[in-house]
C-alpha cells in the first residue's frame, strides 16, 4: 500500500497501524508543573541535583550511639526530630533520642531500635544491640549528577514523588495533542435525552472522551447531524489546514452509503486518504487520512467498533505523537475458556476481560452479539487477536491480545 494514493483495498491491521507510526510524529515538548505531567513522557532525564538522601538520616525510632561504644547504659542529652537540625559531638555512655527521619547529630553513630531498648527519663538501658547502623546514609539512593529518570519514561505516580523530592517541579514533556471530535448522525440524541422511534442515544462521544482522558487529553467535541457535516462551518475551520488540531475523530459516516459524508468531506478540505476499509472486525469501515502532520480517523458508528479503533489505532497514533511508537502493540497471554469463532475470513478483534495470576495474563472471551452491543464493554479490559480464517480455541491456548488500559 502506497502513502501517495487513495486506498482501494481492505488493509490489514498490520499495514494501518504501520501507516499510523509512519505518519504521526512526536509533538513538540513543553515543561509542565508535576500535578499535569501524570501520563506524559519524559523529553529530558531528571538527574540529582544533590545526594539521595543529603544527610545521614535515623532508619527508625531509637537512640543514638557511638558505634564504638559497648555501653549498655546510657544518658539522654538530646532529642531530634525529623525536621531538626542539631550537630553535637557525644561522649561515650551518652545517646540521642532520635525519631525516624531525624538527622544523625554526628558521624561514626549506630541507632539502636527503640524495641531493643528500655528508658526512664534520662536514662537508656540497650537490651539487644546488633551491628545493623539502621542508618539511611548520605548518597546512597543516588550521588549528586546519576540519573534518576532517563528519556522516554512515562511519569507514573512514583516517578512524579521521586521528581518533587529532588525538586524538578517542571519536567520537559511531550506535549498532548489537541483533538477534534465530531459525533454525526440524524438518529443520535443525547444521552439525557430520551430517543424517539428510530432514534438512539449517543454514547460514542462518551467513549471517545473517556478513551482519551486515561491520556490526559481533552477533547473539543462537536455534535451535528449527517446532512450538516460537510457544510457546518465550525466542523470545515476545525478540519481546516492552519488550525492547530493534531488529530481529528469523526464518528458515523465513514462507509461507502450514500449519506456517508466522511471521505468527501476529508478529500474536500486536502486530506490525503491512505486507508478506506480494512480487512478486520469489528471495524471494517476504517478511514485514516493525513495533512501535513495531522492525522485523521473516519471511525465506523457501531460503539463496538468504536472501542477496537480507538484502542487499535488511535492508540497507537497516541503512542507515536508521545514519541513511544516503537512499544510493542501486542501482547501474549492464554485462554481462560474456549473461544468458538466461526472461522471467519476477517481477523477479529473479541472483547475479553483479562485477569493476571501467575504473571501470566490469563483472557475470558465476552459475548457479543455484533458490533453495535456494548454490553461486552462493561467488564472488558482487552481485545483478543483472532486470526483470519481460526476456528474453535480450547482453553489454555496461547494469544495475543491488545490491552484496553493505559
Amino acid at each position: 500500500m502506497t502513502a501517495s494514493s487513495h486506498a482501494s483495498r481492505a488493509a490489514s491491521a498490520e499495514e494501518v497501524l504501520a501507516l499510523v507510526r509512519q505518519f504521526a510524529r512526536p509533538l513538540a515538548a513543553e515543561s509542565v508543573p508535576l500535578d499535569r505531567a501524570l501520563g506524559r513522557v519524559l523529553r529530558a532525564p531528571v538527574c540529582a541535583p544533590e545526594d539521595q538522601p543529603t544527610f545521614d538520616r535515623s532508619a527508625m525510632d531509637g537512640f543514638a550511639v557511638r558505634l564504638d561504644d559497648p555501653a549498655t547504659q546510657f544518658r539522654v542529652v538530646d532529642e531530634t526530630r525529623a525536621g531538626d537540625w542539631k550537630p553535637r559531638s557525644l561522649q561515650r555512655g551518652e545517646c540521642v533520642r532520635i525519631a525516624t527521619g531525624g538527622a544523625l547529630p554526628a558521624d561514626g553513630l549506630q541507632v539502636v531500635m527503640k524495641e531493643d531498648a528500655r528508658a526512664a527519663d534520662d536514662q537508656v538501658e540497650v537490651l539487644r544491640r546488633g551491628t545493623e547502623r539502621n542508618i539511611r546514609f548520605r548518597g546512597e539512593d543516588a550521588r549528586q549528577g546519576q540519573e534518576l529518570v532517563p528519556i522516554g519514561t512515562v511519569l507514573s505516580p512514583g516517578a512524579l514523588a521521586l521528581l518533587a523530592s529532588v525538586g524538578h517541579t517542571q519536567p520537559l514533556v511531550t506535549r498532548l495533542p489537541r483533538v477534534l471530535h465530531v459525533a454525526t448522525g440524524n438518529e443520535i440524541v443525547p444521552p439525557d435525552k430520551t430517543p424517539a422511534c428510530g432514534q438512539i442515544r449517543d454514547s460514542n462521544s462518551t467513549l471517545v472522551r473517556a478513551f482519551l482522558s486515561q491520556f490526559g487529553i481533552l477533547p473539543h467535541q462537536l455534535r451535528v447531524p449527517e446532512e450538516e457535516a460537510t457544510a457546518q462551518p465550525e466542523v470545515r475551520s476545525s478540519i481546516s489546514e492552519g488550525d492547530g488540531v493534531d488529530l481529528v475523530l469523526l464518528s458515523g459516516g465513514a462507509s461507502v452509503g450514500e449519506h456517508d459524508f466522511t471521505r468527501r468531506l476529508l478529500a474536500d478540505l486536502g486530506w490525503t486518504i491512505l486507508v478506506s476499509k480494512t480487512a478486520t472486525r469489528p471495524g471494517k469501515p476504517l478511514i485514516f487520512a493525513t495533512r501535513g502532520a495531522a492525522l485523521a480517523f473516519g471511525l465506523p458508528g457501531n460503539p463496538l467498533a468504536h472501542f477496537v479503533c480507538l484502542n487499535l489505532y488511535v492508540r497507537a497514533a497516541l503512542a507515536a505523537f508521545s514519541g513511544r511508537s516503537t512499544e510493542p502493540l501486542f501482547q501474549h497471554g492464554l485462554l481462560a475458556a474456549e473461544l468458538a469463532t466461526e472461522g471467519n475470513a476477517r481477523e477479529t478483534y473479541w472483547p475479553a476481560h483479562c485477569r493476571v495470576g501467575d504473571g501470566v495474563p490469563a483472557l475470558t472471551p465476552l459475548r457479543w452479539a455484533s458490533s453495535g452491543d456494548l454490553t461486552s464493554l462493561a467488564t472488558a479490559n482487552a481485545l483478543i487477536r483472532v486470526f483470519a480464517g481460526c476456528g474453535k480455541l480450547a482453553s489454555s491456548a496461547p494469544v495475543e491480545f491488545v490491552s484496553t488500559t493505559p
